[in-house]
């Protein structure tokens, strides 16, 4: 059997994602400047500080598997809950 053939029909019908522009290519196409994309999930802001602290404290922990059962979440979330 072909992979194909084992792959839900419904799935095979998806459109793949297309991008957009580069804002550089659009600015230059609508003759215009100082755009900002927002269209892609991205924020032109950047990280919020008390994001990129969370992934300096990450980063030593990068090479461990994460917790698959949730141990601390569901503690933390017993505490609150009671």
């Amino acid at each position: 059997m072909a992979l194909r053939d084992r792959i839900n029909p419904h799935i095979l019908d998806l459109a793949p994602y297309e991008p957009g522009k580069p804002i550089e290519t659009l600015e230059r196409e609508l003759g215009i400047s100082g755009s900002v994309k927002l269209a892609s999930n991205e924020n032109p802001l950047g990280p919020s500080p008390r994001a990129l602290e969370a992934i300096r404290e990450a980063l030593p922990k990068l090479a461990l598997y994460p917790d698959g059962g949730c141990f601390y979440l569901k503690e933390r979330l017993a505490e609150h809950t009671g």
